[in-house]
């Protein structure tokens, strides 16, 4: 039974090393290949037509035409507090979108753009015509001087099409707001862009787009889209992510269809509207998960705090109470750990005592297992007895760090992801919470204080055990090597109190004797 208990706990270490692996892999290795643009062929997801809704017709390669040349090209800059927005009249587009708050590891500010395609770029019948043609401006309201709100008009006329598109900015948030009056089109796309809202692809668990449908968070990979992907029903909005930044639209009027679409080895994202006056949202923000609570259409679950986000949730909401109140993440993930450990000291306490005890059983382990040693089952019956005789569970040996384990990934979620804690600085040489110690100083640590931790918990006697148990330290350490320095900091801690709890506990053993 005691080998089931060693068993349970390399299971436990392989389950780690497994995602941990597969996360490295996946982002170390998760590049889009180049692929040619392959025919668009239309994928129906729901049976019922909706009468104004058309098909996206294939995206051609062909050089968009430039339809007016009589208006000079020009550039509207609106900046508020926390983005810097360049909006151009060809196509009446964003150019590019400085956030002001941010900044990448060689200090320059983080701009999101577009490739190729800029973002809100329209398409009609597979052709981004409509991204060339120069539009009149008005922007005689772009200034937060005498209001809080900002507009840009941009207005196209010809013969056929007629086409106003206003932008709203106000002086605090990330969100433009656009109203479009259109006559002549039938029905049109809006797209984001090729890349808008993705800075950095590197360490990025997913890049590209995203849709929020009904609670369903869909995730598309763009080097494996060949056809175009169709969302009707339940969708409340697109987007284009990395790890921390993203772009989106949010339909504030009815939007006939969202698609995903195949664009020369990458992927474009876009809503489809009708003629007429249509509203929509526009983001190009940090994904900040209180912040983009706020509005009320999802947009936290851009944040994807994974398969503990159940744990991950609540957590990440007490550290940042604890950040507010202290100041330093670091120090907020030392009082958090302790204080996830505090009500688990009773159980771990028992799990510790068990362990004494079955050190103690072991010469008569021993004696059994060479008694039955033909006889498997036998010597599993016996060993059971024996367990339940002196009331020992040979499981609780591994309860210590099986309790620590979903707040381990939890918070292995948070630190790799939340863009609260990118660049989040400790002490001394921990610059960058989110990422790993430079000088490998906290893993070493680590693993030291996890050797002391083993060497003071009763040992089984097992010889086998005993050598494999001895080697985790070193496995850890070089396991949490390439960790985000927070996520060691807390199993340091972790072991720091670990020890702090055998000493006591190995103290009264000794004096009870």
């Amino acid at each position: 039974m005691e080998k089931t208990g060693l068993r349970a706990f390399l299971a436990v270490i392989l389950s780690m090393a497994i995602l941990f692996g597969s996360q490295y892999l996946y982002t170390k290795y998760y590049k889009p290949s180049e692929v040619q643009q392959q025919p668009v062929e239309v994928k129906k997801e729901d049976k019922k037509q909706i009468p104004q809704s058309v098909q996206p017709e294939p995206l051609k390669k062909e050089e968009p035409k430039q339809i007016s040349k009589d208006i000079k090209y020009r550039e509207v800059s609106i900046e508020n507090d926390v983005f810097k927005v360049i909006l151009s009249n060809e196509g009446a587009t964003i150019k590019s979108v400085e956030l002001k708050k941010y900044k990448d590891n060689s200090g320059k500010p983080i701009i999101l753009t577009s490739s190729d395609i800029l973002p809100l770029s329209i398409s009609k019948d597979g052709k981004f015509n409509y991204s060339k043609v120069m539009f009149n401006i008005d922007d005689s309201n772009v200034s937060f001087k005498n209001s809080n709100q900002a507009v840009v008009v941009f207005t196209y006329n010809d013969s056929n099409i007629f086409l106003k598109r206003t932008f709203f900015f106000n002086k605090t948030d990330y969100v433009i707001d656009i109203k479009e009056e259109v006559k002549g089109f039938g029905s049109y796309y809006v797209t984001l862009g090729k890349d808008f809202g993705i800075f950095e692809k590197e360490d990025s668990p997913h890049w590209g787009p995203v849709i929020l449908k009904e609670a369903d968070r869909i995730e598309l990979n763009p080097s494996k889209i060949k056809e175009t992907n169709t969302y009707k029903e339940g969708v409340k909005w697109i987007a284009q992510e990395d790890k921390y930044f993203f772009s989106a639209i949010v339909p504030v009027t009815k939007a006939n269809q969202f698609v995903v679409l195949p664009y020369n080895g990458d992927a474009l994202t876009g809503v489809e509207f009708n003629d007429g006056i249509n509203s929509y949202r526009v983001f190009a923000a940090p994904k900040e998960y209180d912040y983009l609570k706020k509005f009320n259409v999802g947009l936290e679950h851009i944040v994807d705090f994974g398969f503990f986000s159940i744990i991950a949730r609540p957590l990440f909401w007490f550290l940042k109470l604890l950040y507010s109140l202290i100041g330093n993440y670091g120090i907020a993930i030392i009082i958090l750990t302790i204080l996830v450990r505090i009500p688990f000291i009773p159980i771990v306490n028992r799990g510790q005592k068990s362990m004494q005890k079955l050190s103690e059983l072991q010469p008569k382990l021993m004696q059994l297992k060479e008694q039955y040693k033909n006889d498997p089952q036998r010597l599993q019956k016996e060993m059971m007895e024996l367990y339940k005789k002196y009331k020992i569970n040979p499981m609780s040996g591994c309860l210590p760090m099986l309790l620590q384990i979903p707040v381990f990934f939890a918070l292995y979620k948070i630190l790799t992801i939340a863009i609260e804690l990118r660049q989040a600085p400790f002490m001394f040489w921990i610059h960058d919470l989110s990422a790993k110690d430079p000088y490998y100083v906290l893993p070493i640590i680590m693993g030291a204080t996890m050797l002391i931790q083993q060497k003071m918990t009763p040992s089984t006697a097992d010889p086998t055990q005993q050598k494999i148990m001895l080697l985790l330290p070193v496995v850890f350490t070089f396991l949490f090597l390439s960790f985000p320095s927070g996520l060691v900091l807390y199993w340091l801690i972790n072991n720091l109190f670990g020890i702090a709890q055998q000493f006591y506990i190995n103290k009264k053993i000794k004096k009870s004797v």
